[in-house]
């Protein structure tokens, strides 16, 4: 097994913790930190459930509204630390629900770029393991079933990088053998969503994502 590289540096390729592997990782800056921009300045009375709540009253594609979520400059796929974020499309159709769903989708393009990297790096993805706090959401998990056009898994614990140094940590003092029979013992699966009816929608709009950035980085 041999490491692979992105050549422009947009995946971050990593030793692994397990005898000749490696971690192959894209980074979208404004992940979570999106919605949590949005709930701290304009919804902050509302709780998370709440604005996904309401986000799902929003169609599929936002009315045509897009999120870029560059609130931190970028890395993947676009290692530029001035690229801004903001929504694009906006006209007075649209409403909070447009804008929240619209937050949700931008990020899920982010996540689907990193994915295809990933992928072409030569790695072969049947599923996508969700953890962290938007795992908890059903109707993101939904989304980003149908953006990344793959299955996507629940785990019993949504508990992401401080479970698996937990569980690096116990096999490095022997509870387990290694860390294949760690992660055999205390990484089970809960839920597997399918992509739905709006997969072919968003696949479509992702092209239309990948093509904003350029355009406003040429005035940034």
């Amino acid at each position: 097994m041999k490491p692979a590289y992105d050549a422009l540096g947009r995946v971050h390729t990593f030793c692994h913790a397990v005898p000749a592997a490696w971690h192959a990782m894209g980074v979208t800056q404004g992940a979570g930190l999106s919605l949590q921009w949005f709930h701290n300045n304009l919804a902050p009375n509302a709780t998370y459930d709440e604005l996904t709540a309401e986000a799902s009253q929003s169609q599929a594609g936002s009315q045509g509204l897009y999120w870029l979520p560059y609130l931190m400059g970028e890395r993947t796929p676009h290692l530029d630390a001035a690229a801004r974020g903001g929504w694009i499309g906006l006209t007075a159709r649209h409403n909070r629900a447009d804008l929240i769903r619209a937050v949700l989708e931008g990020v899920s393009y982010s996540q689907k770029d990193c994915l295809d990297l990933i992928a072409g790096l030569g790695a072969e993805v049947q599923s996508i393991r969700l953890s962290g706090g938007g795992a908890r959401s059903a109707f993101w998990r939904q989304m980003l079933a149908d953006v990344f056009q793959k299955p996507v898994v629940q785990l019993e614990t949504q508990e992401g990088s401080a479970y698996g140094a937990a569980l690096l940590a116990m096999a490095g003092t022997g509870a387990f053998k290694s860390v294949e029979e760690a992660c055999r013992e205390c990484v089970r699966e809960v839920e597997s969503i399918e992509p739905g009816p709006n997969a072919a929608l968003y696949a479509q709009n992702h092209h239309t994502y990948q093509a904003l950035y350029p355009a406003m980085r040429a005035v940034m």
